[in-house]
């Protein structure tokens, strides 16, 4: 896939089965997370929140960013190792990291609780130590399927896979009485089963003889570790931006308010159910642009899918945002309600990520891994400075806000970079008019309906007519151009579809 009418091609077909992936999983995440609180009290909520929240932070650092780094050695042009040399590596240096990890949550659990003001903490800590362990293999596994473009069997394997096993887990178990069990079996289900369907799609990469009689390959974990070891410092301070908010909630604040914001956790990740449709292919395909010097084509994939992602995401954006309360009463009940003003400073703030596309992915193709680290650097200074200062006095709302501050930092500093490196950067014209009449559309609809009670039917009309309203406001603001035209035909061509009528309209608009 050298041009980019190819990589165009081979994006929308992944972004399509990552996004019907992404949108069962969370379908079905949501139902289990419904399940959950109704369950539970929110202060035992938040505890088991708090619990999972830590060992799954760890667990992204104890990987120690080998995964990016054998997607990255196997995706090259023209890679210097084996494939199976790679593996290998990844498995031996991300499972090492992932049993120190273990033995030091397991060795200082009661230390952990205490922070925490929580002396219950401690033995769900030790309840989580599978997920640990486990993650390795079920992210370096991954890696594999997604530096093959093999998107159906990832997508299998760690999105739908896990998401069945541990809801068909946790609505049996909380039937039969015992909900807390549940929830730890549904989160452990992402890990656990997750590395055990990986494993087998990557089965015949595996000589599990080889694997036990040698070594790994010393030059290709010299490598390997080098290209890894800034994404693994710059994921551990990503972790922090992404957990420190409900960790220092757990210090300054009671586990009920941690059970409010534990709630909303769930809900933010309607935000990124785009970028992820079209990061799991990106990566591996800005790659291949830069490993050959097709710095254009590598302009043309980042703006282009910035701009889908953002006019896909934006809608859901504006939804979550003005509606939060009635979200938060449907998917939780009214006990939850304090949580709705976070809600829609985690939404609305966090849509600037959308806005920069797959910054994060650009600067592992580009080659930049240790900007990961530095941008990271600065995002969590800001965060916790700012959690520091806010949450003390305004509670949950003042940890959003540090959060998106936080992030808002981090995401500056990669795009700044990717630019001065390359020359390309995610914004466009065409991206962002289409958003201003669909904000007033949304602005009409919640002063219309400001005095109403919503419910399922209405809340998912009001969505439907958000979605309607931005794409009639890409095409009253004239935001089609030839590339979009080409990834339009791309789609047509890779699921068999007759879109003639949109093609026949960009081509009228552009």
């Amino acid at each position: 896939m050298s041009s980019i009418a190819d990589s165009l091609g081979g994006l929308v077909k992944s972004a399509g089965i990552v996004l019907a992936g992404t949108v069962v999983a969370n379908v079905l995440g949501i139902l289990a997370e419904i399940l959950i609180p109704r369950a539970l009290a929110p202060a035992v909520y938040g505890r088991l929140g708090l619990a999972y929240g830590i060992v799954s932070a760890v667990s992204s650092l104890a990987i120690l960013g080998i995964p990016n780094g054998v997607t990255r050695f196997l995706s090259e042009k023209e890679s210097a190792h084996d494939g199976v040399d790679v593996l290998q590596g990844g498995y031996a240096i991300s499972f090492a990291g992932a049993a120190i990890a273990a033995a030091a949550i397991y060795l200082g659990r009661f230390e952990i609780a205490a922070l925490m003001n929580d002396p219950a903490v401690a033995p769900l800590l030790v309840a989580f130590v599978p997920y640990l362990l486990a993650f390795p293999i079920a992210k370096v596994s991954v890696g594999v399927l997604r530096a093959e473009e093999r998107t159906t069997a990832a997508t299998l394997a760690q999105r739908i896979g896990p998401r069945v096993l541990g809801l068909a887990l946790v609505a049996g178990l909380i039937a039969a009485g015992r909900p807390i069990v549940g929830a730890i079996g549904y989160w452990l289900s992402f890990s656990v089963a997750g590395a055990l369907l990986a494993l087998y799609a990557v089965r015949r990469h595996i000589d599990v003889g080889s694997l036990v009689a040698r070594l790994p390959n010393r030059d290709t974990v010299r490598e390997l570790w080098s290209f890894s070891w800034p994404l693994a410092a710059g994921a551990s301070l990503h972790i922090m931006l992404a957990n420190v908010d409900i960790v220092m909630l757990g210090y300054f604040l009671d586990s009920a308010s941690v059970g409010y914001y534990r709630s909303i956790q769930p809900l933010k990740q309607v935000i990124f159910f785009f970028s992820g449709s079209f990061a799991f292919l990106f990566f591996p395909l800005a790659t291949k642009h830069y490993s050959q010097g097709d710095f254009a084509g590598l302009d043309a994939l980042y703006t282009v899918t910035t701009k889908w992602i953002v006019s896909l995401t934006f809608p859901a954006v504006l939804l979550f945002t003005l509606f939060s309360p009635d979200v938060i009463r449907l998917f939780f009940g009214t006990a939850y309600l304090p949580a709705a003003p976070a809600l829609s400073v985690l939404m609305a703030g966090l849509f600037y990520r959308v806005l920069v596309g797959l910054d994060g992915d650009m600067v592992k193709a580009i080659d930049r891994p240790r900007v990961e680290f530095y941008s990271a650097i600065a995002g969590v200074v800001v965060d916790v400075a700012l959690n520091a200062a806010l949450i003390p006095r305004f509670g949950i709302v003042g940890a959003a806000f540090g959060t998106v501050v936080g992030y808002f930092v981090y995401n500056t500093v990669e795009v700044v970079v990717i630019y001065r490196a390359v020359g390309s950067y995610p914004f466009s014209a065409a991206a962002f008019k289409p958003l201003v009449p669909t904000t007033f559309v949304s602005v009409g609809v919640l002063a219309l309906t400001s005095q109403r009670t919503l419910g399922l039917l209405a809340i998912a009309g009001i969505g439907v007519l958000l979605y309607a309203a931005q794409f009639v406001s890409m095409v009253l603001t004239r935001s089609f151009t030839d590339t979009d035209l080409l990834l339009v035909e791309q789609f047509e061509a890779r699921f068999d579809l007759d879109l003639s009528w949109l093609t026949t309209l960009i081509r009228s608009e552009s």
